[in-house]
């Protein structure tokens, strides 16, 4: 099913985000008014409940790492 789960930093307070598929979190992302911020920290990405090791652990590099996949 690739569900996506994204924990991010809102403030000091880490908040949950899920989509059904990572397509569908770049879909929201090229928006003109996307969920997320690129610069938005990222505290944790699971796809399928399998972590995801980024290297540049913002909403935009997570973004990225779908785009380059």
């Amino acid at each position: 099913m690739n569900m996506l789960e994204i924990h991010y930093l809102e403030g000091q307070n880490e908040q949950t985000k899920t989509y059904p598929a990572p397509a569908d979190f770049v879909r929201q992302q090229q928006l003109e008014v996307p969920d997320f911020e690129d610069y938005t920290k990222l505290t944790k990405v699971t796809v399928d409940g399998e972590p995801l090791a980024l290297t540049d652990a913002t909403m935009g590099g997570l973004y990225n790492y779908f785009i380059q996949k």
